[in-house]
């Protein structure tokens, strides 16, 4: 599954969710997290936490999804050019690796973890063990849940983990239910966006809602009067496609109310002219997104 972006996010959404995937860092006060070029590198590092007064040490974090045999060596250049830039701050590197196994400490790096500048690497797979034991009920265990229960366990703990996160109103309570959903999505690819809905009990079924009975109905008048039965089924198809459409226009303009508050009129017009791939691709850019216009685009 895609883990950058949804991670990443998880970062930013609060000084509490940093703190648990850090497995321990603790923010001084406030924090913004960026991503910061380095000309001399031609590169950017991707999530850059730096204190707004400028009180307290910054964090350069890279998330790493599977062995890639450099990650010591970008994160020590990207420490030695932010500190040149940035001679008056203290720096810090933390790598975040998903699973144990993605790890790859070699000569020199191996000797110098935990020393200096290059704290000890984490591992979510850990973190996330050491959570379901000692704090089971924490909403970041729920988030994880498509990521790491099997399919049985899914199926029957899902419905309990929207409802979780769907109910917590603490700052970036949003992000959460946003990456539990885009798990949710990945994890499940081979479904329609109506039936995971139905999964977690989000939406009334699509065969109950007035828009499909109405669709089915036009197709089957539609097949009546030319006599053929394709015309049942193109009504059923069409139902199931506005369906599902409308499922997934209703989840994004919650999630987008949740991180934006109210949504001016040119958004809602924009989300209901929007089709399944225009919805689909907004429910992945929603993580990038700091502002409505960032992610609809320009008010009209």
């Amino acid at each position: 599954m895609r883990t950058d972006k949804q991670l990443h996010a998880l970062l930013t959404a609060s000084p509490e969710a940093f703190h648990f995937l850090t497995d321990g860092i603790e923010l001084p006060g406030p924090y913004q997290g960026r991503s910061v070029a380095f000309k001399e590198l031609e590169q950017r590092a991707d999530l850059v936490f730096e204190p707004d007064t400028g009180a307290g040490p910054t964090y350069i974090i890279e998330v790493q999804a599977q062995y890639s045999g450099t990650v010591y060596d970008r994160l020590v250049m990207e420490l030695l050019l932010y500190r040149k830039a940035h001679p008056e701050r203290t720096v810090y590197g933390q790598v975040i690796f998903l699973n144990v196994g993605s790890d790859e400490p070699d000569w020199p790096w191996a000797e110098w973890l935990g020393r200096g500048p290059l704290r000890k690497p984490v591992f979510l797979e850990k973190v996330l063990k050491k959570a379901r034991q000692q704090h089971p009920d924490h909403p970041l265990l729920a988030v994880f849940l498509p990521w790491f229960a099997s399919d049985r366990q899914l199926a029957q703990q899902a419905p309990a983990a929207w409802r979780r996160l769907e109910a917590l109103t603490e700052p970036g309570a949003s992000v959460l239910l946003d990456v539990f959903m885009s798990w949710m999505v990945e994890r499940y690819k081979g479904r329609t966006y109506e039936e995971i809905l139905k999964m977690l009990h989000v939406l009334t079924p699509l065969e109950e809602t007035r828009a499909y009975q109405q669709l089915v109905g036009i197709g089957i008048e539609k097949g009546k009067k030319e006599g053929r039965e394709e015309g049942r089924e193109e009504g059923r198809e069409e139902g199931r496609e506005e369906g599902e459409k409308l499922g997934r226009q209703k989840l994004l303009a919650k999630q987008l109310r949740r991180r934006f508050g109210a949504l001016p009129r040119w958004a809602s017009t924009r989300l209901r002219q929007a089709d399944l791939k225009q919805l689909e691709a907004w429910a992945v850019d929603i993580f990038d997104a700091k502002e409505l216009t960032d992610l609809l685009g320009p008010e009209p």
